[in-house]
């Protein structure tokens, strides 16, 4: 089975090709805002690779995170399933983080923050909440650096700067049982929302004629 995995929502960024049961291909980059710059070039080289065999499965890292990395890739990803006929699916990204039982947190801003147990649902809680679980001794990490835990008065004793990548999303893949496989293949491709869309009104119709 041939999948092609990318994985765009933090900043350091990677795709791979996984093929004939094992990795033949990564590709690694830093981006902030401008993931585009460097997804189609490894997409191109990803494809070049691969030739013409099949392509069986396009995995996407759904976030949490960057909003605008995860929409490129999920446009790249449902362009290429056009031509290929590949399925797109979009996975969480920190599946891979909390196979071993850790809660992974980041900032959501606004006050709260994104806190994703290993079984159960995302949430957004307030700090009080994150440091009464690292008292009670809970196994937490985080996406976020060290100093930035510290300058908000978080605890910084957890494994900080963790980063999903591509290769971890096949193997979270691979990992799942069928039923869980078929849990994230029948929603829709979509970035994971740690709040409801804010969705702002137009102040006036396109056809009104204003004074």
């Amino acid at each position: 089975m041939n999948i092609l995995a990318l994985e765009t929502s933090q900043p350091d960024a990677s795709l791979c090709l996984h093929s004939g049961g094992s990795v033949s291909f990564v590709r690694q980059w830093h981006a902030e805002r401008n993931h585009d710059a460097y997804l189609f070039p490894a997409l191109r080289d990803a494809l070049n690779l691969l030739g013409d065999e099949s392509l069986d499965l396009i995995l996407v890292g759904a976030g949490p995170g960057s909003y605008g990395g995860v929409r490129v890739a999920l446009a790249a990803a449902v362009g290429l399933s056009m031509v290929r006929g590949a399925p797109v699916v979009a996975l969480p990204s920190w599946l891979q983080l909390t196979k071993d039982g850790m809660s992974i947190f980041s900032d959501a801003k606004r006050g709260g923050w994104t806190l994703q147990p290993p079984d159960g649902d995302l949430r957004v809680v307030g700090a009080d909440e994150l440091r009464q679980l690292a008292a009670d001794g809970a196994s937490l990490g985080t996406v976020e650096t060290r100093e930035h835990l510290a300058a908000l008065g978080l605890p910084t004793s957890v494994p900080c700067s963790l980063r999903p990548d591509a290769e971890g999303l096949v193997a979270s893949w691979l990992a799942l049982s069928p039923d869980r496989r078929q849990h994230f293949a029948g929603k829709p491709a979509e970035p994971i929302y740690v709040r409801p869309p804010h969705i702002t009104a137009a102040k006036h119709k396109p056809w009104e004629i204003r004074a």
